[in-house]
């Protein structure tokens, strides 16, 4: 059996949660390692990692990140180096840093490979050690064979890929398990280590590398009182027969497992056999997440769930307990609405149906009412009413508007359902609104356009058209056009034309227009409507000369048209440059400026400007100008931020406005390099600290959920003796 397929077969699926953790450690963070110019030599990093452990010392575990390297390192040992941490040591100067030599370590010889291996009763371990000593005794044996030009570098690739694949593997035992990472000299435990010290340490091969220059990355640790546990909250979100759950990783921990216990019980039983990695990168603030959804559950039952990883060591850890209850959130049966009747002057009776046997939860009914068929509608009752109801009469109705009404049936969980929205019809008394002219135009053969705005009344027949050559004499009708109800053809006349002489002592003639139902209710006159004879010559063209963007709003500038006559300016948006425009809105003849509030944040804007003059003739439209609002994504900070101590623990208690927008606070604690670090969140208001040092710094920044964030607040500090 090949060293590869050894490999597979023990250890592939035994070990899969420990991927993610190889990768964490062979490319960890290199803190003072010394740069180099690539382009000249290439390079390989001895990575370490570390831990105190009390009565112990500190326990080292190292390795490269290319196979060559260990491979030197295996055959003539590495050496440790350790020296004192100096905090005034700057970056610049790591090439200074003296270190002392203070041991030299090396993989077992035959003897002591059977001895340890024979000793070890663990089935697992003595399986990783077999394969510990296998790949050691193979490491300088390399994959080849005749090369195949037509396959050429992929046949490369290929191998090169499974020789990564396999280095892999090792390191995974070489991390997970102490006997192995003893085994083969990739650990160290420095007994000698002093309490409240802070060292940093490197490894180094005794012989180089005829390949890589080999730099050893520095590793700082303060000898402290070890870490008891991991406490990371856990976030739960009711579903229907289902529980969410979701938290913020922690760089020590990966390779999620879910333990659950059922109602009643004390019994954990582990719900993912494969371990649970995000691999879908951060969140919006930078933060990784994990989570995980279980489902098929009984509602309105307490269910307990324990959360466990593993650390760099391949140690299991739990770091929350949280309790869930999954929740009823099946709406019932939809009502069937009829039409509503208008059954009296100032009653419309509203019935609807439901099954003959509506579902056992079902609580009781809610009518609402709008104007619209869809959108907002308004509640008609204060209280819900019983479930056994079947009828409502509304008597705040609203007469001459389109009047729609729903039923919304609510169970005992308060899930809500809802009829389709149906419309009443109601005996018309009530005339149509004042009619509204839109414009109204002469050319130049004396032909005159008039359009209308079309109302909203559904009964709408039509219009009277008058005239009249002076806003003091009786007005004529000129004109009647009316759509017949029994037509297929239901179109209402918006547009009128009129002949009238051009060559008149009157410049100006002067309309009215009255609107009439199906029912020969008639509108009011509208507002006159002032035509002016035709002039030849078009306004000038007025310019933009200024676009200010905001957050929320484009200020447009301009200078207007010179022309004298000129009764209004007509500005015009669109969103794409093939568009045609559309007007936005108009100002006044000696207007400068227009600022539009009807933006959305990240769409660009183009916008045009026209003038038009007394005779209804439109100057060209000017040059486009555009402009595009942004969100700065800053929000509002933190106030009255205090901070206080409390039987040895530090309270932090601030202020904060309400927001729209989902947001927690991060709480930043300085570490012992004096830089505020990512410590916790909450949604509270205030924050205990328990695990406090003899100084301790905090600030506190909010994020929210659609990536916006506040300024850091100011850093206030505790000293505890």
């Amino acid at each position: 059996m090949t060293m590869k397929n050894l490999i597979i077969t023990k250890k592939l699926n035994h070990n899969k949660h420990l991927i993610y953790i190889v990768a964490m450690f062979l490319f960890a963070n290199i803190a003072f390692a010394q740069e180099t110019d690539s382009t000249l030599i290439p390079t390989s990093y001895i990575n370490i990692v570390g831990r105190y452990t009390e009565g112990k010392g500190v326990e080292l575990r190292f390795i490269p990140d290319k196979k060559s390297v260990l491979e030197v390192g295996f055959k003539s040992g590495f050496i440790i180096d350790r020296m004192l941490f100096d905090s005034t040591i700057q970056r610049s100067e790591t090439d200074t840093l003296v270190y002392n030599e203070i041991a030299r370590v090396s993989p077992y010889n035959d003897g002591q490979w059977e001895t340890a291996i024979s000793n070890e009763k663990n089935l697992d371990s003595k399986s990783e050690l077999e394969i510990a000593r296998d790949f050691l005794k193979n490491i300088d044996k390399k994959e080849g064979g005749a090369f195949n030009f037509e396959k050429g570098i992929a046949e490369l690739k290929e191998q090169k890929s499974k020789e990564d694949f396999e280095y892999m593997i090792f390191a995974l035992s070489a991390i997970k398990n102490a006997n192995v990472a003893d085994a083969l000299g990739l650990s160290y435990t420095d007994k000698t280590a002093k309490k409240g010290e802070t060292y940093l340490y490197r490894v180094r091969p005794i012989e180089k590398s005829n390949i890589y220059e080999i730099l050893s990355v520095d590793y700082r640790i303060l000898v402290e009182k070890p870490r008891n546990g991991f406490n990371n909250q856990v976030y739960v979100k009711q579903g229907d027969t289902e529980l969410f759950f979701n938290w913020i990783e922690v760089p020590e921990i990966s390779g999620y497992f879910v333990e659950r216990a059922n109602p009643g019980e004390s019994t954990f039983i582990k719900l993912n056999e494969a371990p649970i990695y995000n691999l879908g990168g951060s969140s919006p603030t930078g933060e990784s997440r994990s989570g995980y959804n279980d489902k098929n559950l009984i509602n309105y039952k307490t269910y307990t769930y324990r959360f466990f990883g593993y650390t760099l060591f391949g140690e299991k850890v739990q770091f929350a307990e949280v309790k869930g209850m999954p929740k009823d959130l099946t709406p019932p049966e939809n009502p069937f609405l009829p039409q509503p009747k208008h059954v009296k002057d100032k009653e419309v009776l509203v019935t609807w149906k439901m099954n003959p046997t509506p579902a056992p939860d079902l609580n009781g009914f809610f009518v609402a009412r709008s104007d619209k068929n869809e959108g907002e509608f308004k509640v008609l009752h204060n209280t819900m009413l019983p479930k056994n109801s079947r009828t409502f009469i509304d008597t705040t109705f609203i007469p001459g508007e389109p009047n729609y009404y729903l039923v919304q049936a609510v169970d005992t969980a308060n899930n809500v359902s809802s009829s389709f929205p149906v419309s009443v019809t109601l005996i018309d008394s009530i005339p149509p609104v004042k009619p509204i002219f839109i414009s109204g135009k002469i050319d130049s053969l004396g032909v005159v356009t008039i359009i209308v705005e079309k109302n909203k009344e559904k009964d709408l027949m039509g219009y009277r058209l008058f005239r009249s050559n002076s806003e003091e004499h009786e007005f004529s009708t000129i004109y009647e056009g009316f759509m017949n109800n029994d037509s297929l053809d239901q179109k209402v006349l918006t547009e009128f034309k009129d002949t009238v002489s051009l060559n008149s002592l009157t410049p100006i003639i002067y309309y009215k227009i009255k609107a009439l139902d199906f029912n020969y209710n008639q509108s009011e006159f509208s507002n006159v409507l002032k035509v002016v004879r035709p002039d030849t010559i078009p306004p000038v063209i007025p310019l933009f000369n200024d676009v200010i963007v905001g957050e929320k709003k484009i200020e447009l500038r301009f200078v207007p048209s010179s022309s004298e006559d000129v009764n209004e300016h007509i500005i015009y948006r669109k969103t794409d440059l093939q568009s045609k425009w559309e007007n936005l809105n108009t100002t006044g003849p000696k207007e400068t400026k227009y600022v539009d509030t009807t933006v959305t944040t990240g769409t660009t804007y183009y916008y045009s400007i026209r003038a038009k003059d007394i005779s209804g003739l439109f100057s060209k439209y000017s040059s486009t100008v555009y402009g595009k609002p942004y969100d700065t994504g800053l929000r509002p900070s933190i106030e009255k931020f205090s901070i206080d101590v409390e039987k040895k623990n530090i309270i932090l208690k601030w202020e904060y406005p309400p927001l729209k927008a989902e947001h927690v606070f991060m709480i930043y604690k300085r570490d012992d390099k004096g830089k505020l670090q990512q410590y916790d969140t909450t949604k509270e208001k205030s924050y205990t600290d328990k695990n406090v040092n003899k100084e301790n710094y905090y600030a506190i920044k909010v994020i929210t959920e659609d990536g916006g964030q506040s300024k850091m607040s100011n850093v206030l500090g505790k000293n505890i003796e």
